[in-house]
């Protein structure tokens, strides 16, 4: 009962020359059974209308192989692919989200939307640093790869109750270069990637982190407290407008 509802945005995937709204169900598994949320898969392109964006608790831009179009953040030709249609989605919500005081989480592809979309800018780190072994299984790929030293008083440190440094898995092919105005580094690698960032200027929980927290969601106590932080968050998001719309009904003399 009144579980919030929060958004994930999916990405464009083309099976036998048709196109797909697409997402993985870990991120689902993880909202449902651990953020405890109930989930709303958001397709794109364009613009979520803040009518429509005002329905949800929380919005989530999950990981995905695809990269952000160096087009949108002026940088160097990187490897693609490419999804125009989750870019256009992701790029125009973050901001209105933000605006909203919507929780807000970015994984993976996510982090750099939000980076982006905050005026920040990418950067292609090659074909090895920071990816995965394809040869391994599926399972051993999302294990941790290395250590990340989180920042004191930042979002991380609260959720964790500690800054001592921790292992993440570490699967993607792009990295904030320049950090945008108004966000927090939260969490870095020895070798300077961002691997986590907030919104400084957010009235609600807004952050992204550049591994995958999903995969093991239930099991891990990092990717534990982070889908339960978010969960906090559209938890009380939805708690605030029940009691906006209880209040209108109050004024209004119990008429609808």
């Amino acid at each position: 009962m009144n579980r919030p509802l929060v958004a994930l945005a999916c990405a464009t995937e083309t099976w036998d020359g048709v196109p797909h709204a697409a997402v993985r169900r870990a991120y689902i598994a993880a909202l449902e059974q651990v953020a405890d949320c109930s989930v709303v898969l958001l397709p794109g392109p364009g613009s979520l209308p803040d009518e429509t964006l005002r329905r949800f608790d929380g919005l989530v831009l999950g990981g995905h192989e695809s990269n952000v179009a160096p087009d949108h953040y002026a940088g160097a030709p990187c490897r693609g692919p490419f999804d125009a249609d989750r870019d256009a989605l992701a790029l125009s919500t973050v901001p209105s989200a933000v605006a909203a005081g919507l929780p807000l989480l970015g994984i993976c592809r996510g982090l750099q939307e939000i980076n982006v979309a905050c005026g920040g800018t990418l950067r292609d780190l090659g074909t090895a640093a920071h990816r995965e072994d394809p040869t391994l299984p599926r399972d051993q790929q999302y294990l941790p790869a290395h250590e990340v030293r989180i920042s004191h008083g930042g979002t991380l440190h609260r959720l964790l109750g500690r800054t001592a440094p921790v292992r993440v898995n570490s699967l993607h092919g792009q990295a904030v270069d320049r950090l945008a105005p108004g966000l927090r580094a939260e969490a870095v690698a020895d070798d300077g990637v961002v691997e986590a960032l907030s919104v400084a200027r957010a009235g609600a929980f807004a952050l992204g982190v550049q591994w995958h927290p999903e995969w093991y969601a239930s099991t891990d106590p990092l990717s534990r407290r982070i889908f339960e932080g978010f969960g906090a968050a559209a938890a009380q998001h939805a708690a605030r407008a029940r009691a906006v719309r209880r209040e209108a009904v109050t004024a209004g003399g119990g008429r609808r």
